[in-house]
């Protein structure tokens, strides 16, 4: 589904259903459902992410890969990943979050939605999840 981004719910499960019957191994509700009640607004994500910290999860080239973000409230944040750290600055704009480090992505900014996952769960670092110009990736709040 990584690739599929259906606005109407019943549609992507349609779809789902779809890929299961031909083979493809996955759960019913094992894709990210990004629809617009799952969604946040822009003043949302502000409470949500600045002055906290996230544990985020991505996959790259079949392999996963965790790392943390500590967001200040004024939007700046420190990136620490497992071999790596870099730092940068956030904003809101609409109800996105655009993101910049000094060194990661080249120092380009990326702007994502930010959504609810409703079956996420905090061990599993997918509470929430980005949908951006590099794709989806999941994250939970640090308590």
């Amino acid at each position: 589904m990584f690739g599929y981004p259906f606005s109407d719910r019943a549609v992507a499960d349609r779809y789902v259903e779809g890929l299961l019957k031909a083979g493809v191994s996955g759960q019913p509700s094992g894709y990210l459902p990004a629809f617009k009640e799952n969604q946040l607004t822009g003043e949302e994500i502000r409470a949500l992410l600045f002055g906290s910290t996230i544990t985020q999860m991505t996959m790259m080239e079949s392999t996963e890969i965790r790392f943390e973000i500590d967001f200040k409230k004024n939007g700046e944040f420190t990136w620490r990943g497992a071999n790596s750290s870099d730092s940068g600055k956030s904003r809101i704009e609409g109800d996105m979050v655009c993101t910049q480090c000094q060194k990661n992505w080249w120092g380009l900014e990326d702007c994502a939605t930010v959504f609810r996952n409703p079956s996420g769960k905090s061990e599993g670092k997918d509470k929430y999840f980005f949908d951006g110009d590099i794709g989806f990736r999941t994250f939970s709040l640090v308590r």
